[in-house]
């Protein structure tokens, strides 16, 4: 499938705000640095707000509607591969220099790992709810139920799961929430024309500044609760996506744009590398006496940065890390 440059772009653009705003968690929980925590709150607020609803729109973008069982099986089958295998691993991975580590704000046991099938570790969630996101469309998808009338399910599934009148369990609440993200990310393939009305455009704006307003005002803590929707901020966080999506495919490539669009190309290796990396520099720099928080935030973002384009070139020069990164796709590589 042709790459489409601005998509990469905006990819790029997410991945380093999804970085950063972990950086600043990380560095926010330690409970070190109280006199920034109005910063740290207000730039963890707007980051979090459109970062993952972002994200899994950009997933519904490229996504490509089955037409029967046999192709959805096929497609389910490459998913669980492409997400699952990097989902375990990582997931061990986590909980292994947790286990090694000293200042870890969550910390997970040995025994979490047993329950990965149904509890993710962490900011693996994303993964996991993307996966079961693919099965629920897919299998709208081959009953031919209309586009209109997919999205109207799931906004009213995201109703029912916010409106938590039924305790569901996490996979089937993750689900409810973000799959009407993902289908929005969808129509605005379906009807590219969207992506250059400047009355949505407008609209989103105001939408989301609302959205923020409300969040700020009647949210209290649930700014920071990124795998969920809340009632108080589910209004920015779908306005986010026209929003975002129009900005992305508007802007013009310079050498700024084509970096970030490179990077792009890579955002699953930096999302799943870049989680542990910062929590280990943040803590090796808090050892060697970093009391800085301006330094603290910047080291800790360049490094977790600079750590995953290390691992994206690694990948590039050596194949069998393909089974970590992109298991799939490996044995087709391996052929070449």
């Amino acid at each position: 499938m042709k790459r489409i440059a601005w998509l990469d772009l905006a990819k790029g653009i997410t991945i380093f705000f999804v970085v950063l705003v972990h950086v600043l968690e990380g560095i926010y929980k330690t409970g070190q640095y109280r006199q920034f925590n109005f910063f740290a709150e207000a730039t963890m607020g707007i980051l979090f707000t459109f970062v993952m609803p972002v994200f899994f729109a950009l997933s519904g973008f490229v996504y490509k509607p089955v037409s029967g069982c046999k192709e959805l099986l096929a497609g389910l089958k490459k998913k669980i591969i492409s997400l699952g295998v990097p989902y375990i691993i990582f997931s061990v991975i986590y909980v292994m220099l947790q286990q090694l580590g000293t200042d870890v704000h969550h910390l997970n046991s040995w025994q979490d790992l047993a329950h990965i099938g149904v509890l993710p570790i962490g900011y693996l969630w994303y993964l996991y709810v993307l996966f079961f996101v693919f099965v629920l469309v897919g299998l709208l998808s081959i009953l031919n139920i209309s586009p209109i009338l997919q999205l109207t399910i799931y906004l009213l599934l995201l109703v029912l799961s916010l409106s938590q009148t039924i305790h569901l369990p996490y996979i089937l609440q993750g689900v409810c929430m973000w799959t009407s993200s993902f289908y929005i990310g969808y129509l605005l393939k379906k009807k590219p024309l969207m992506l250059h009305d400047r009355l949505l455009f407008i609209m989103s704006v105001a939408l989301f500044a609302l959205g923020c307003i409300v969040q700020a005002n009647f949210g209290g803590s649930t700014w920071f609760v990124t795998d969920m929707m809340t009632p108080t901020d589910v209004l920015a966080k779908l306005s986010s996506i026209p929003l975002f999506l129009y900005l992305f495919s508007h802007i013009k490539l310079g050498s700024v744009g084509n970096y970030f669009t490179d990077c792009g190309r890579y955002s699953l290796i930096i999302y799943l590398v870049h989680a542990p990396a910062a929590s280990v520099i943040r803590i090796v720099l808090q050892k060697l006496g970093l009391e800085s928080y301006v330094l603290l935030v910047f080291l800790t973002l360049i490094s977790a940065w600079c750590i995953s384009l290390l691992v994206v070139r690694l990948v590039q020069n050596i194949p069998w890390l393909s089974l970590v990164f992109n298991p799939y796709q490996y044995p087709h590589r391996k052929q070449k």
